[in-house]
């Protein structure tokens, strides 16, 4: 099987030449997935060239169709030959598959209408964005814990500061989950919190993500070292699609800066990753993990303590970020000032997670983060650092009063 992309009128076309079979519908799946996450929720398939359509392609086009429909888009396929039309009418799909006899009929179909009342477009410098006005209240920014004993690695049982999920809407730090120090003390890791859901990642050698879903009686201990949180409604949420040439985080913030209200403002993405970079813990640093000498970013203990990558990674991954923005550091009062790197204006932590779709209406922004946060298989949480890049995506702006 062959699949050739093509342009039809003002209509993005993929048309399929061959046998869709077990071994070719993976290679079907793959091909709507990336449509969908390039941004085209309304996929067009021209079945004129296939030839042979077995349960596997028909399981492979109703997942299609359901996916689709579940964020709001929509699969049509063209130009279904006879036999193939059998199929789809003995499994019963051809009750509720959209499907048009041929290519000129494309020209009936109407394009989703835009709310405009809702959106408008915006170029912040250079760099195209749909736009949403939302809350005019300012949300709230709290720092919590100590920063000064990670660098020698001295944390010990009363370091711990215990947040509930009930207390904290978004933020990061170090964390881990547990009841008991003696039972989590090694865990401790790059953590972030996404809804009042939580996720971790323990600094041991193998790590595998941890996590807490929120529910109102939840009552989890989430142990952080350090961190901040952010509480508070978003003031401005932004929709960007750089598929062809994705954008550098810092080029992204760099442009959000000039429509937030506050010198500091929180900052909360859904993005498709254009490659990652990011580090995360080796080890938990508390005192019995202590280095012999100096401190553990100094470029003698750096390798064995941090796991950082020289390489982009984790390509077409959903990554949902959490953090804070800076306008000019030097308005920052000291609290605040210690939870950003040294010459930094930018502390950011990300949950990666696996590949998925999800809407590209913005409107849906706030539903679809909690669904891909609670749906979608978490795969680790870094320290991202700046020069990450994300091919698309939404950022939500919460302007930021600091305590």
């Amino acid at each position: 099987m062959e699949i050739v992309s093509k342009k039809w009128n003002v209509f993005d076309v993929l048309e399929i030449q061959g046998r869709i079979d077990g071994l070719t519908a993976p290679t079907l799946k793959r091909a709507v997935n990336q449509e969908a996450v390039d941004g085209r929720r309304n996929l067009f398939l021209d079945f004129s060239q296939v030839t042979y359509m077995s349960s596997a392609g028909l399981r492979i086009i109703l997942q299609s169709h359901k996916a689709l429909k579940l964020i709001g888009g929509k699969l049509t396929l063209v130009s279904v030959p006879p036999a193939i039309m059998e199929v789809f009418s003995i499994s019963g799909m051809a009750g509720f598959l959209h499907i048009l006899d041929d290519l000129k009929s494309l020209l009936t179909v109407k394009k989703p209408e835009t709310d405009f009342a809702e959106t408008i477009e915006v170029n912040l410098d250079g760099i195209s964005f749909e736009w949403r006005k939302a809350s005019v209240h300012h949300g709230k920014f709290f720092t919590f814990g100590s920063e000064e004993n990670f660098q020698n690695a001295s944390y010990g049982p009363a370091d711990p500061v215990v947040c509930k999920p009930a207390e904290i809407a978004y933020g990061l730090g170090l964390a881990a989950l547990g009841e008991e120090y003696e039972d989590y003390k090694s865990l401790f890791g790059e953590a972030v919190v996404i809804g009042h859901h939580f996720f971790s990642y323990p600094a041991v050698v193998r790590p595998v993500i941890d996590y807490s879903y929120f529910a109102q009686a939840s009552q989890h201990s989430l142990n952080f070292l350090y961190g901040f949180g952010i509480n508070g409604e978003f003031a401005r949420i932004l929709r960007f699609d750089a598929s062809n040439a994705p954008l550098r985080i810092e080029e992204l913030l760099n442009a959000v800066r000039k429509v937030a209200d506050t010198n500091v403002f929180g900052v909360v993405i859904l993005g498709m990753s254009g490659g990652i970079h990011g580090m995360h813990l080796k080890k938990s640093p508390i005192h019995e993990n202590q280095p012999a000498s100096g401190h553990i970013l100094d470029t003698s203990n750096f390798p064995h303590w941090m796991n950082f990558s020289l390489e982009s990674e984790e390509i077409n991954k959903t990554v949902v970020a959490c953090g804070i923005v800076v306008k000019t550091p030097g308005m920052l009062n000291s609290a605040t000032l210690k939870m950003l790197p040294e010459n930094g204006g930018m502390h950011l932590h990300a949950a990666i997670f696996e590949n998925g779709l999800w809407s590209n209406n913005i409107i849906e922004f706030e539903d679809e983060l909690l669904r891909v946060v609670k749906e979608f298989e978490p795969q680790k949480v870094l320290h991202l650092l700046s020069d990450s890049k994300l091919k698309s995506g939404y950022i939500g702006i919460i302007n930021l009063e600091e305590i």
